[in-house]
C-alpha cells in the first residue's frame, strides 16, 4: 500500500501551477488537479489532458459559473460593489468558488492536503486559506510559493525542463493575465511603475489573443446608435437590449462587444491586504455598464438616507469580497441588508456609449423622482417653506458649534496662505503624535 498522500491544487495550467504539478509530487504527494471554469476563455479538456502528462494522478474540470451567477455576480452588480471606490473584484470574486471546489473533491477522496499556487506577496493567498479554514479546517495545506527556492520565471522554466518536460511558455512574458466571468486582469511590465505611461497598443497586442475575432472585433457595438439597455429586477440584470438573459451569457456578451473599448479599461492602483501597493490594467466593460446602470436606478429608487446605506453597502461588500472573508458571518448580513435594499431595483437603464459611458434614460415602475418638484418652471411648490427647512438644519448642523467656528479672523489665519508659499514650498504636515524625545 503506497504511503503517499492526496494533495489536491487548485490547477490553471499556467506556469506556476504546472511546476507545482512536478514539485508536489516530489515531495511524496499523489496530485489530484482540480481546473474550476470561472469564465476563463481556455480549452479546460486540454489543461487537464496536460495535468495528467504532467504525473497528476486524477485531473477533474468543474463548472463553477452557474453557482458564482446565482450567489456573488448578482451582488457585485446590483451593488456595484467596488474595493476602494475602483478595483471592481473580478480576481476576489472567483477565488472563493475555486477553493470550494477544491474542498468538495478532497472530500470526494477522502480527505486531503490543499494546495494553491499564490504568491506570499499578494492577495489570493488569504482568499485561498481563509477559505480552506472555513470550509475545511481539518484539513492541511502547502502553498510552494512560501517553500521552494524558486523565485522566479526563470527558475520556473529551468525547473520544469529539467526534469524533462517542454512548454511553450515564454521565457520574457511581458504581462501576467488573469480571466473570469467578470473580467480579464493585466499585471506586470511597465504597469508596475506609476510613472511609466501605459501603451495601450502593446497591452492590446499582449491579450489579444484572449478576444474572440480578434481586437478590432472585440469593440463592435451593434445596436443602433451606440446604446445598450439594462433590465433589472430586484437589483439583479435579467435583460439586454429587451433580450431576457441568464446572468451568464449576459455578462458574456457585453465583455466580448466592448472589451477593447477604452472606457471598458481600470487603471488602478491599490493597497493590498498586506499592505503592499499594485498597479493593474483590469478590463471590465461588463462590470462597469452593469455598475454604472444599478447606480443610476438606486439614485433614481431610493431616498437619501437608503441611497447613502445602498452606497456603504456596496463599499463594505466589496471590500469583505477582496479580502477573502466570502465564507464569513459579516458576508451573510451584507448580502441580507442587500436584499432588503434591492428589493426596490426594478427598472431598465439605457447606458450611451458613444463617448464615455452615461445614463441616458431610466424607466422605473418605484422611481421617486418627482419632475414636479424638480423642475425650475412653475409649480405647486412653495418658495418660501425653505425658511423654515434652513433655520431647522443650521440648528443641527452648526447651532452648537465651538466659538472658534464663526470667527472670520481664526478661519483666515489659520492657515499660511497659498499666495505665502515660494515655488517648492511646502507647508508642514500637522504631527499627529507627540515627536520623539
Amino acid at each position: 500500500m503506497s504511503d503517499r498522500k492526496n494533495c489536491v491544487l487548485a490547477y490553471s495550467g499556467g506556469l506556476d501551477t504546472t511546476a507545482i504539478v512536478v514539485w508536489l509530487r516530489e515531495q511524496g504527494y499523489d496530485v489530484h488537479t482540480v481546473l474550476v471554469d470561472v469564465g476563463q476563455e481556455e480549452d479546460v479538456t486540454a489543461l487537464c489532458e496536460k495535468a495528467l502528462r504532467l504525473g497528476a494522478k486524477t485531473a477533474v474540470a468543474r463548472d463553477a459559473r452557474p453557482l458564482m451567477c446565482r450567489a456573488i455576480l448578482p451582488y457585485a452588480a446590483g451593488l456595484a460593489a467596488t474595493y476602494e471606490g475602483t478595483y471592481r473584484l473580478g480576481t476576489a470574486l472567483a477565488r472563493p468558488f475555486i477553493a470550494l471546489e477544491q474542498v468538495r473533491r478532497a472530500r470526494e477522496l477522502g480527505g486531503a492536503t490543499l494546495a494553491h499556487g499564490a504568491t506570499g506577496k499578494g492577495n489570493d493567498q488569504i482568499r485561498f486559506e481563509f477559505a480552506y479554514r472555513s470550509l475545511a479546517p481539518e484539513m492541511p495545506v502547502v502553498a510552494p510559493w512560501k517553500i521552494w527556492d524558486l523565485s522566479g520565471r526563470r527558475d520556473l522554466i529551468d525547473y520544469i525542463r529539467a526534469h524533462g518536460i517542454e512548454d511553450d511558455f515564454e521565457l520574457t512574458k511581458t504581462y501576467s493575465m488573469d480571466e473570469n466571468l467578470w473580467h480579464l486582469s493585466v499585471e506586470g511590465g511597465a504597469l508596475e511603475d506609476p510613472a511609466a505611461d501605459v501603451d495601450v497598443d502593446e497591452v492590446l497586442a499582449a491579450v489579444a489573443s484572449r478576444f474572440a475575432g480578434g481586437v478590432s472585433a472585440a469593440c463592435s457595438v451593434p445596436h443602433a446608435a451606440g446604446r445598450t439597455t439594462i433590465t433589472f429586477h430586484k437589483g439583479v440584470p435579467l435583460a439586454l437590449d429587451g433580450a431576457a438573459m441568464e446572468m451568464s451569457e449576459l455578462v458574456t456578451t457585453l465583455n466580448h462587444r466592448h472589451r477593447a473599448a477604452p472606457w471598458a479599461w481600470d487603471l488602478v492602483i491599490e493597497n493590498r491586504f498586506t499592505g503592499i501597493k499594485s498597479r493593474g490594467l483590469y478590463i471590465n466593460p461588463a462590470a462597469k455598464l452593469l455598475h454604472t446602470a444599478a447606480d443610476a436606478l438606486a439614485r433614481t429608487c431610493l431616498n437619501k438616507p437608503l441611497y447613502d446605506h445602498y452606497a456603504a453597502l456596496g463599499r463594505d461588500y466589496g471590500a469583505t469580497i477582496y479580502r477573502g472573508e466570502y465564507f464569513s458571518d459579516q458576508r451573510v448580513v451584507l448580502e441580507r441588508a442587500a436584499d432588503a435594499v434591492m428589493a426596490h431595483l426594478t427598472g431598465a437603464v439605457t447606458v450611451d456609449l458613444s463617448h464615455s459611458p452615461y445614463v441616458a434614460k431610466i424607466d422605473a415602475p418605484q422611481a421617486i423622482f418627482s419632475q414636479r418638484l424638480a423642475t425650475f418652471e412653475q409649480s405647486t411648490f412653495s418658495h418660501k417653506d425653505a425658511d423654515g427647512f434652513i433655520r431647522l438644519a443650521w440648528l443641527t448642523a452648526v447651532g452648537r458649534s465651538a466659538p472658534e467656528a464663526g470667527n472670520v479672523h481664526a478661519v483666515e489665519t489659520r492657515h499660511t496662505a497659498a499666495s505665502d508659499l515660494r515655488p517648492g514650498e511646502h507647508q508642514p504636515a500637522r504631527r499627529l503624535v507627540p515627536a520623539a524625545v
